[in-house]
């Protein structure tokens, strides 16, 4: 009797994910990272947008779509993430199959142990790097690496990460699964009767020939045939050994992933809360989409100059004084100026360095000028400072001209 196995498909998985992760870096759109925070000039490079650490509320969005989004994934598939995606799984899997090789090809056990630890450098450093590479492009990372010149920011965190993986892979492994990760804690709030879960029939107990597989392979050390336990991973493993030996036997096996049992009210994955929980996941990432599709190209902030001065000239006119700040968020140079808007029946100049105002990608400048109006107004006056490109209006700023 042939079966149908999970573990070659938990690894394309694993790997899948841990290419997307290494190659991201290297990807690029419009001479730029895919996906890079740019920490000089605070800035998020997504997918050819850039979003500006200014730009909160978009931070603020990812971060609720993280955090609704890692609700409604467990309450709907439990632990899988921790079987199938996890870095901390995929490191230890991969640490684990280091090992079987070896032992396999070396005899000596100090050549063996040698050659293990050599394997745990090299996965340490490259995650330690892939890391970095999130804040330095790697065509920038490996020059600056080879010349001394990646900095001490940089340097500190590649060490650090580097030390920190290095002794996870020596001496702890598993353990951070079993006794550290507040998931398999969490997961107790948010999961319900229609999760995802790994189950031992208990209908089928007596067909269990009581083999000890399914215990033998678990990599958390328990025993699933016990019930659900919260160190259990959704790995699948146990499910592969049942399937194999209950296979010689000619029938299927005693294990399976279930989204709960009818008979416990379990069974209906899309209900009422995985459908609104799923909703507003959807929602908060159509609102980012929209956000991130919209945002200007150029800003404009206008401030008091001059300590707030307010002059009147001989001539009736009355002058204030401002310090403004551009900002180019495109990514291409541009040249911009300014202008104003004024109610009818005044007469208004902004006098100083206005006109082509040069700024290259992603940068900022601040501009010092002067709003004259003739005459001058009884009354403060409402105005609009206009930022002006290729003679459109890309933004505007409300000021208000005081008259003392």
């Amino acid at each position: 009797m042939s079966f149908s196995r999970i573990a070659p498909k938990r690894k394309l998985v694993q790997w899948l994910a841990t290419l997307l992760l290494l190659g991201l870096p290297f990807g690029r759109m419009g001479g730029e990272s895919l996906f890079r925070l740019d920490a000089a000039s605070r800035t998020l490079l997504f997918f050819g947008s850039r979003v500006r650490i200014e730009e909160f509320y978009l931070f603020l969005l990812a971060v609720l779509i993280l955090v609704f989004g890692f609700l409604f994934v467990t309450m709907v598939f439990g632990r899988v993430w921790c079987g199938w995606l996890c870095p901390q799984t995929t490191v230890t899997d991969l640490a684990e199959f280091i090992d079987r090789k070896i032992d396999a090809l070396i005899k000596g056990k100090f050549l063996a142990g040698l050659l293990q630890q050599l394997g745990y450098l090299l996965v340490s450093g490259t995650i330690a790097a892939n890391l970095v590479w999130y804040f330095i492009p790697p065509y920038e990372f490996f020059p600056r690496l080879m010349a001394g010149e990646i900095g001490m920011v940089a340097g500190i965190t590649l060490v650090s990460v580097f030390l920190f993986i290095y002794l996870d892979l020596v001496l702890v492994r598993r353990v951070f699964c079993k006794t550290v990760c507040p998931y398999g804690r969490l997961q107790l709030l948010t999961m319900d009767r229609n999760a995802l879960t790994l189950e031992f029939d208990p209908r089928l107990t007596a067909a269990c020939i009581r083999c000890g597989a399914c215990a033998r392979v678990c990599p958390m050390g328990i025993d699933i045939r016990n019930g659900l336990q919260i160190e259990c991973i959704n790995c699948g493993r146990c499910l592969d050994a049942c399937r194999q030996v209950m296979a010689q036997r000619g029938r299927g096996g005693l294990i399976h992933y279930t989204f709960g049992r009818p008979d416990e009210g379990g069974g209906h994955p899309v209900n009422g809360k995985s459908l609104l929980l799923g909703g507003v996941v959807v929602l908060l990432c159509a609102v980012m989409g929209v956000g991130i599709a919209t945002r200007k190209d150029a800003t404009i902030k206008v401030q008091r100059g001059g300590a707030g001065e307010v002059r009147r000239l001989a001539d009736g006119a009355v002058v204030n004084f401002l310090t403004v700040y551009l900002e180019n968020r495109s990514a291409e140079p541009a040249t911009f100026e300014l202008g104003l808007a004024a109610p009818a029946g005044l007469s208004a100049e902004l006098l100083g360095p206005v006109k082509s105002i040069r700024l290259p990608a992603n940068a900022n400048r601040r501009v010092d000028c002067i709003v004259k109006v003739t005459p001058a107004p009884v009354a403060p006056q409402k105005l609009g400072l206009r930022l002006m490109r290729d003679g459109k209006m890309v933004a505007v700023a409300p000021i208000t001209l005081l008259v003392r």
